[in-house]
């Protein structure tokens, strides 16, 4: 790819429950992030097609990123949609629908191509890692689950493990039932059954997590002992391990107006922040880790150092 110096690009990162922009320069200089909920999946991934009240609203999220890019100076933009459509049989429609009406192509990526690109955005906050880590990025349709050890990537997979896919399946009580959290957990641990049997040559103390749910989480550990929340700036952060073991067991048991009314609590993460404690707490089980750290960084930021390539593969647009 021809770059310009001081040229600004425009990442468009369309996920099952959020959509997210970055704009940076080709020097690394953080421009404008931004994200607005869509729920893309919502009331449509048990029947494999994305509603039309998601597709409107998936229209109108990308028209809203195109004009902030535009503001931000960015000239060129690239968009990356994952699970969602991906999965449905009216994605590849949607993703259609959103080239024709704002100008900008969607790349619909496979489930590697994801992990590949968290794993790049995860290495750019976590540079000085070199022991074994586990990296979990759990969206609205996917879970990506990646090993690295020093710079080599040991194991990538996407397991259709998103909180959103797992709610609609399984349509839990609220609070979970005791019923629900085993259905939930046979579910996990029969699908991960791959991730396991990687575990198994390889110890792994450091859990890094890298998604909307896992920022969320860090809030609510924080406010529920009354300590700052993540900075906006920040990327990257410490978990306190018996902390976030306490909270993640108070999430699995909490009501929706409960976890609303929790100091850290974002809204849009309020349906499913009890899905995403509960596949937490799995890992934390059946894995001996002994530090668990925050990524701010993840997909769209490996997205931007794929950007860096000459032969670079994607589709882009001006804009």
């Amino acid at each position: 790819m021809d770059q310009k110096s001081g040229e600004r690009l425009a990442i468009f990162d369309l996920g099952t429950n959020t959509f997210n922009l970055l704009v940076r320069g080709v020097d690394g200089a953080l421009i404008r992030p931004e994200k607005l909920p869509v729920k893309l999946g919502a009331g449509g991934l048990r029947s494999d097609e994305i509603s039309p009240d998601a597709e409107t609203r998936a229209l109108a999220a990308m028209q809203q990123h195109k004009a902030w890019a535009q503001e931000a100076g960015a000239t060129r933009g690239y968009a990356f949609a994952t699970s969602a459509m991906r999965s449905t049989r009216n994605g590849a429609a949607v993703a259609a629908r959103i080239e024709k009406e704002t100008g900008i192509p969607v790349n619909i990526i496979d489930g590697d191509q994801e992990a590949a690109f968290i794993a790049g955005g995860v290495t750019q906050a976590w540079p000085e890692l070199k022991d074994c880590r586990l990296i979990m990025d759990i969206g609205g349709g996917s879970t990506e689950f990646i090993l690295l050890e020093g710079d080599e990537v040991l194991y990538a997979e996407s397991f259709p493990l998103g909180v959103t896919r797992l709610a609609e399946r399984f349509s839990p009580s609220d609070p979970l039932t005791s019923e629900d959290q085993q259905r939930l957990n046979a579910q996990m641990k029969e699908q991960l059954t791959p991730l396991w049997a990687a575990l198994q040559h390889v110890p792994c103390p450091i859990l890094i997590g890298s998604s909307g749910s896992l920022d969320t989480l860090y809030n609510v550990v924080a406010g529920a002992h009354e300590e700052p929340f993540l900075d906006e700036s920040a990327f990257r952060a410490h978990f306190s391990l018996p902390k976030t073991v306490e909270i993640l067991k108070t999430l699995v048991e909490s009501t929706k107006m409960e976890r609303l009314l929790m100091p850290g609590m974002l809204e849009m993460r309020a349906d499913t922040l009890q899905i995403s404690a509960l596949q937490i707490q799995l890992i934390l089980d059946l894995v001996p880790i002994n530090q668990v750290l925050l990524s701010g960084y993840a997909l769209k930021e490996g997205v931007w150092s794929s950007l860096q390539e000459p032969q670079c593969p994607w589709r882009a647009s001006s804009l």
